[in-house]
């Protein structure tokens, strides 16, 4: 299997097919904009972490296309900015919609891009920022399970217990 196999199928498994865990298309299934808004303590509302996703998933696809950076940050903390005015399922559609776009990057990609480094200053080869991103992804998927459980309205027909 090669690396832009191995890339896919872990895309797909966050994106929208059952895996060894929850996609984020299911955890984030029937879940209204209170729910989403809900914060407990300090924590990241699901909402603030889908933000945070958008965020970096959007930033390393338009640099995997060979686009400028324009948008300058200080911390990871303002990745996860509040929500405003706009609608929960707008949020969650963009975040559908980035992550639909990376796996359609990756199929239309060379081989070699996975070889070229994914930042100027160090040699990161786009396979293992790939790889991280996905396990990035996999981690504030589960992140979203744990929310909704202790909010009590995660079903676990949906695939955890």
């Amino acid at each position: 299997m090669d690396q832009k196999t191995i890339l896919l199928s872990q895309m797909a498994a966050n994106h929208n097919e059952p895996n060894w865990f929850v996609p984020i298309e299911r955890a984030l299934g029937g879940l209204t904009n209170q729910q989403a808004k809900e914060k407990s303590g300090d924590s990241n509302s699901i909402w603030e972490i889908v933000n945070h996703l958008i965020f970096w998933n959007e930033r390393y696809l338009q640099r995997f296309r060979g686009n400028p950076q324009t948008q300058k940050i200080e911390s990871n903390d303002e990745t996860f900015h509040h929500e405003n005015e706009e609608n929960w399922d707008d949020a969650k559609n963009q975040l559908f919609s980035v992550l639909a776009n990376w796996t359609t990057a990756v199929k239309e990609a060379d081989e070699e891009i996975f070889e070229r480094s994914a930042h100027k200053d160090r040699h990161d080869p786009w396979y293992s920022v790939l790889a991280n991103i996905n396990i990035h992804n996999a981690y504030h998927i589960g992140q979203i399970v744990e929310i909704r459980k202790s909010q009590g309205n995660w079903d676990s027909e949906k695939g955890v217990h």
